[in-house]
């Protein structure tokens, strides 16, 4: 995830024309080396291998770079909406802009859930989750602190902050998670994993000084 804010930059230079500074670039290396220390362990025949699963590795790259770009577009979208609100309701609209634009994210990605899982029929999975009472509670409690408030208080944090403040805070993931991962998952957490999120975390710093 440490990803996103390098993705954001390239994405903002693309659809924004952001130039990326030299430190950007820097800020880019370091982070991929981080996450690089993370992700890769030595084997036995003293070649680099993969100590987690390359799909899982290739579906967080690509979660990262979604989140970026996904931000960039979401404040692109959010500027176009503002132009849409009258000047005179505008102070008002700007706090609820956020949770607008979130809800609008929301709207897209059920209607998307429902075409794929059309496409690979399984619809009929659904009856079968919403009874599982378990399960739809820790579903429930997760969209509310994630899709809901995370992403609404992202938003948020773009609009009335550099894009590279809130990308920096909101790269702090990495470290926030391998706790929680080590107590409720009892994965094992490694001194070299966490020298490799507190780099990635230090490269993306460099990456907005």
């Amino acid at each position: 995830m440490t990803l996103a804010p390098p993705a954001a930059a390239i994405s903002g230079w693309i659809i924004l024309g952001e130039k990326l500074p030299l430190n950007a670039w820097i800020g880019m290396m370091v982070t991929l080396c981080g996450i690089g220390m993370s992700v890769l362990s030595k084997g036995t025949s003293h070649k680099f291998g993969l100590k987690l699963p390359l799909k899982g590795i290739l579906l967080g790259i690509g979660a990262g770079v979604g989140q970026g770009v996904g931000l960039v577009l979401s404040k692109v979208g959010m500027n176009h909406y503002k132009m849409s609100v009258p000047a005179t309701d505008i102070n008002h609209f700007m706090t609820l802009l956020p949770f607008a634009s979130t809800f609008i994210r929301a709207i897209t990605g059920m209607l998307g859930y429902f075409v794929i899982m059309w496409l690979r029929k399984e619809l009929y999975t659904m009856p079968i989750a919403f009874r599982n009472g378990k399960g739809m509670n820790a579903a429930l409690w997760a969209t509310i602190f994630g899709p809901f408030i995370g992403v609404s208080v992202s938003l948020m944090a773009v609009q009335y902050t550099e894009a590279g403040i809130a990308s920096t805070l909101m790269a702090l993931t990495p470290i926030f998670i391998l706790w929680p991962s080590h107590l409720i998952f009892k994965q094992k957490v490694t001194i070299r994993e966490i020298i490799g999120a507190i780099i990635s975390v230090l490269g993306v710093s460099l990456f907005f000084i």
